[in-house]
């Protein structure tokens, strides 16, 4: 009787150790995969805090991603815990890749590693079930990671191409002799230069990334969040577009010395109305009730 309850006694102190065991290498493994993205974080960090760069908007994704993910905190709890060989097995070549694009000081590689490598870490030590349940603030982190300067160039010269053109017109809409010479916009009283910086591929990138995640956040059909995504762009080049022709207009009917000081504040403006404009379409659309509130 005594062995029995002795049994019965120590039975669950195992228990416990076993889940406190886990729990200490679930902290070192996070510890451990953090200290090695630490110089791909400051990478990230450079490339936001950059005035030419065009991810200003990246310092809010971890945020959105972080708080994505505790919303959807409910639906894990069910889950029952299957730490994958496979997932293991994906991290370690993940991580071998991007140390060796480190190596190579191909940060901007290393960087795109790190949302498949968080991926492969959650279905190494939890399983895949727990990578399916986040996968979309796991993956919506490629929005705050810079990409390739080859692919940069390549679409924001188009998308600059495109921006002055349409500033041209919306000049002449207003009565302003405007004549585009390449990405310069000349007129009887001044000459615009619409940069690269200016091209409008930041607020491109900064507007498609809030449509992807207000269409994830909201409720609605497919093909309304479909529509709404790809509505967000061409809005992101016309609103940008009449930023550059606010600035054509006050150099050309006032004073050429404005423009240079009201360059940066005209982009917060013009920001803040494709904010009001995606927010209105998508009331339109019906994407309007938020389904992340809801536990699952």
């Amino acid at each position: 009787m005594s062995t029995n309850v002795q049994q019965a006694e120590t039975a669950p102190s195992n228990g416990v150790l076993t889940t406190a065991a886990r729990h200490w290498v679930e902290l070192l493994a996070w510890l451990a995969l953090i200290v090695f993205w630490i110089p791909t974080f400051a990478n990230f960090v450079a490339a936001w805090d950059s005035p030419d760069g065009y991810y200003s908007h990246g310092w809010l994704i971890p945020f959105m991603c972080l708080w994505t993910a505790w919303m959807l905190r409910d639906r894990v709890r069910s889950l029952t815990l299957r730490p994958s060989l496979w997932g293991m097995g994906a991290l370690a070549l993940l991580l071998a890749a991007a140390a060796l694009f480190g190596i190579q000081s191909s940060f901007t590689m290393r960087g795109l590693m790190f949302p498949v490598s968080l991926a492969a870490f959650v279905a190494a030590l939890y399983g895949w079930s727990y990578v399916r349940s986040f996968v979309f603030p796991i993956f919506y982190l490629y929005f705050m990671c810079p990409i390739p300067d080859f692919i940069l160039l390549s679409l924001s010269a188009k998308i600059q191409l495109w921006s002055t053109t349409i500033a041209t017109y919306m000049s002449k809409a207003i009565l302003i002799n405007a004549v585009q010479n390449g990405n310069f916009i000349q007129t009887d009283y001044c000459n615009i230069e619409v940069g690269q910086a200016c091209s409008g591929f930041r607020m491109l990138v900064a507007l498609t990334a809030f449509a992807v995640f207000l269409v994830y956040a909201v409720k609605g059909d497919t093909w309304r969040k479909i529509f709404f995504v790809l509505l967000s762009m061409p809005l992101a080049v016309l609103v940008n577009s009449l930023r550059v022709a606010i600035l054509v207009a006050v150099g050309h009917y006032w004073d050429p010395n404005l423009v240079s000081k009201l360059h940066d504040y005209s982009g917060y403006l013009v920001l803040l109305v494709a904010f009001v404009l995606m927010y209105w379409l998508a009331r339109l659309l019906g994407c309007r009730e938020f389904r992340l509130t809801e536990s699952s």
